[in-house]
């Protein structure tokens, strides 16, 4: 709205009428005043606490009167120019309020690292917001805002005095809280973006409660939250309200990553020393992601001290650790990396080499962080992960007549370009690698005859191969309007199985396994709105995903939307519905977490799967000491798949289609949490009552059955008392219904199988044909008993040596499972004989336990 001119006296000449030319087209405010009171020595009146004198304007050139020039230079600012006394008055409307944006960067004041999901929040007005996965954030503040809180979890709270408009970004550093605070709430940020079915972790507090042999662990952290599960006792299988571990989307740096275990799972690959932040949805999924159907687990590493170097060790009974990161330029660019490695060959490895076999694992995560201007920055990282086994037939304990060899590879890259467009636009481009490489041999010695044997050598190798650019945009319309916007190609190139042995094509089939060469294209957009006064937030949103390849094409659009009203006494209801789709799917082993689960895609006879997913949930807060959650969900699933087979996977004498059947799914379930959140005692109480449910015409004779990861009842508590900076004591008691396993109503004994064919059957073959009865189950329905619960109980003490200074020592040591409890790992029907096939024992149900009481002790050095 052009400004009027006031004109108080009739009789007086109109000094806005007067002649004057500026100097230049281009200024500040203040510049024009300064120069139009020296040029006209009129004066002009005006309070700077609401008039942006850096404000940056641009003339037409056709002004040339005192009154022409306050128009053009006050246009749209609500302020008025009027003559009184041979003086000109910049007065204020009363019914305006003028708005300006900061923004710019939250960092950690001793290393320069951007913290993510820290609240900037104005006190007067109770407006906010949160910096973004890069540290970034854009805030509207009125003209009258003295000033703005920063602030989040893990560090002290900051109050920063503005500066004036269009003074450039406003980069923020925080300082670290001290021990006794690292698990505060901010009461603000609950304000701000505090959601259902979400959970931001900062990665200390992986370290809050004890461990499995000292190996902190962010997944098994995130098992402590309701909704989130494990297959087996002490894995890092995640299960996500009773979807599968291949359901999880799992991001490392923003790359997809298609296998997440080592040592069966037993461990992430994960390291702790190198992970930054993480983050779980549950629901209410946001618009960029797609491609999974539970939820999307995005963990970001550390970006590297821009200020001086720093590094840790970390010895455990298992592994050993290095974290080694500092400036390559002071404040412009930083390196930051870090080293695992297993140490189970390196302090028993004679033991068992001989008894079990070799194992070893590494991690390897690097990243370059280097800051070009102000407004833009660049990023390198990379991970490698590997896991080396090998079983040696020869050893007394695990009776194996073949030699195995299993290797299997983590490889991810990313270059990532951000971008302030301007200080309420931010840009994110990103170009990414992945590759998941899984490598099995076998050495096989086959008897035909009492003096004839086959030696055969056996090859299988599973591949995939992803090349990605992608770009996301957030724009802040203002601060009750957020826009978010982007797009994605990956090229897919999938080599599920490929198997090949020394037998010649006349004595065994041989095919070459297919290869598939995919185009995968996503888009997105999102707006979140708030309304009647924050009392009302709307986030709707749009992913659309499609997969092309040559003899197929699948295309989905997937609606989003998360409603949330706030009631008074920090009290808020949230509900949301999501659709998500999945083109890949995983064919899996029915007992562990192997590498030799295949990643397999979507094909012309094999649909994507669907998920449709939706959500109510209830919170409250007290004294930003309590928080208490209650959650309903349901999920209906469609064109879920499993094998219908237990032959080898990496069998290609056939296609592996023919091993694959769809169906559908439902999950369901409430989910309760408590947790006190500050002082010297916090901890954790969550509960999860769930149901999970899956239906194939082809198994179960068609009727619905139990899915094998459902688990009725899930329950964590997890305490933590801090007598003072240097002690700490910690327990953890963890209890989950027992799995889902199909037992036979009755067996029958096969004598075809040792007595008719002499063992061989359907390219089975057992050495103890002759002795030895093979059994044929009749199965009723499938998953018709539950296995024994899961529970133990831990307990764990840190020990705090030197906080405060250059060198820094943590000692922590534990008991795992303290009452010894014996937990089912893998129970399955066995038959045991001696070597000398004198003695055969009968066919049994047994339960196999790999965890009792276990001690840990862990040692780390910082400097």
């Amino acid at each position: 709205m052009p400004t009027q001119f006031l004109l108080a006296q009739n009789g007086e000449k109109d000094i806005l009428q007067q002649s004057y030319t500026p100097p230049s087209r281009q200024g500040t405010i203040l510049f024009y005043i300064q120069d139009l009171q020296k040029a006209t020595g009129i004066n002009v009146s005006y309070s700077s606490s609401f008039l942006h004198l850096n404000k940056k304007v641009q003339l037409s050139g056709t002004e040339h009167t005192t009154g022409a020039v306050l128009n053009a230079i006050l246009q749209g600012t609500g302020i008025q120019a009027a003559a009184l006394n041979g003086k000109i008055f910049l007065l204020r409307e009363s019914s305006q309020v003028q708005y300006y944006t900061i923004s710019g960067f939250v960092k950690e004041m001793n290393s320069n690292e951007l913290i993510i999901g820290a609240s900037v929040y104005d006190p007067v007005t109770r407006k906010g917001t949160e910096t973004n996965a890069f540290g970034f954030y854009s805030l509207q503040v009125p003209d009258t805002c003295q000033g703005v809180v920063f602030s989040h979890i893990s560090y002290k709270p900051l109050f920063q005095r503005l500066p004036p408009p269009d003074d450039g970004q406003l980069d923020i550093h925080l300082e670290t809280r001290g021990m006794l605070q690292t698990v505060v709430v901010n009461g603000e940020k609950e304000d701000v973006n505090a959601q259902a079915g979400y959970i931001n972790m900062p990665v200390g507090y992986v370290s809050n409660f004890p461990a499995l042999l000292g190996e902190k662990d962010v997944l098994k952290s995130l098992q402590l939250y309701p909704g989130a599960s494990s297959s087996l006792e002490s894995s890092s299988n995640l299960l996500i309200r009773g979807g599968g571990a291949d359901q999880n989307l799992y991001l490392l740096d923003g790359v997809p990553l298609y296998h997440t275990g080592h040592l069966f799972g037993l461990f992430s690959i994960f390291n702790g020393d190198a992970v930054k932040d993480v983050s779980l949805y549950k629901d209410a999924f946001p618009a960029r992601y797609g491609g999974r159907l539970s939820s999307v687990v995005d963990i970001r590493t550390k970006d590297g001290n821009m200020k001086e170097w720093h590094g840790s060790t970390t010895v455990s009974p298992v592994s050993a650790s290095i974290l080694l990161e500092g400036p390559i330029v002071k404040n412009k660019s930083s390196v930051s990396l870090s080293v695992r490695r297993s140490l189970v060959d390196v302090l028993y490895g004679s033991t068992l080499l001989n008894d079990y076999g070799k194992y070893y694992l590494y991690d390897v995560n690097f990243k370059l962080n280097q800051i070009i201007d102000n407004k833009n920055r660049i990023y390198v990282s990379f991970y490698k992960g590997q896991d080396k086994m090998f079983i040696r037939s020869e050893n007394p304990i695990i009776q194996l007549f073949d030699d195995y060899n299993f290797d299997w590879t983590n490889i991810t890259a990313a270059v990532k370009w951000t971008r302030v467009i301007n200080p309420k636009i931010f840009s994110n481009t990103t170009a990414t690698y992945s590759r998941f490489y899984n490598l099995f041999t076998q050495n096989s010695v086959i008897p035909l005859s009492f003096y004839d044997s086959l030696f055969v050598r056996g090859k299988g190798i599973s591949r995939i191969r992803d090349i990605a650019l992608r770009n996301e945009t957030e724009y802040a319309v203002n601060n009750n309007h957020h826009i978010s916007f982007g797009g994605s190609y990956t090229y897919h190139n999938f080599a599920p199985t490929a198997y090949h042995n020394n037998i010649s094509a006349g004595e065994a089939m041989q095919r070459k396994a297919p290869i598939y060469y995919m185009s995968e294209f996503s888009a997105y957009a999102e707006d979140e709105l708030s309304l009647l006064n924050d009392r009302l937030i709307v986030r709707p949103g749009l992913h659309f995903g499609a997969l092309a390849q040559q003899t197929s094409f699948y295309a989905s659009a997937q609606p989003r939307i998360m409603v949330r009203w706030k009631l008074p006494r920090s009290q808020y209801i949230q509900a949301s519905f999501s659709k998500m789709t999945q083109f890949v799917h995983q064919l899996t082993t029915p007992v562990i977490n192997l590498p030799t689960d295949l990643w397999v895609p979507s094909t012309e006879n094999i649909k994507p799967e669907h998920a449709f997913s939706y959500s109510l949930a209830y919170q409250r807060q007290w004294s930003n000491q309590w928080r208490f959650n209650v959650n309903l969900y349901y999920k209906q699933l469609k064109d879920i798949v499993t094998t219908n087979t237990v032959l080898n996977i990496f069998d290609n004498s056939d296609l592996w289609e023919k091993k694959v059947i769809a169906g559908n799914g439902y999950n369901y379930g409430s989910e309760v949490l408590v947790e006190k959140t500050q002082g010297k005692l916090t901890g954790i109480f969550s509960y999860t009552l769930s149901w999970a449910w899956r239906q194939f015409d082809k198994l179960n004779a068609g009727k619905m059955f139990p899915y094998k990861e459902d688990r009725r009842h899930n329950l964590s508590l997890a305490l933590k008392y801090r007598f003072n900076e240097k002690w700490s004591l910690s327990t953890s008691w963890k209890y989950a219904s027992g799995a889902p396993f199909t037992l036979p109503v009755q067996i029958f004994p096969d004598f075809d199988w040792g007595r008719n064919i002499k063992g061989y059957l359907d390219e089975r073959y057992s050495p103890f044909s002759t002795y030895q009865v093979n059994y044929l189950p009749y199965i009723a329905r499938l998953n018709n008993y539950r296995l024994h619960a899961v529970h133990h109980l831990d307990i764990g003490a840190t020990l705090n040596l030197g906080a405060e200074k250059r060198f820094h020592h943590v000692i922590s040591g534990g008991l795992y499972n303290i009452y010894n409890r014996s937990n089912p790992f893998i129970v399955s029907f066995d038959q045991f004989s001696y070597f000398d096939n004198s003695d055969v024992y009968p066919l049994q149900l047994y339960q196999y336990s790999l965890f009792r009481t276990l001690p840990y002790l862990s040692y780390t050095f910082k400097f």
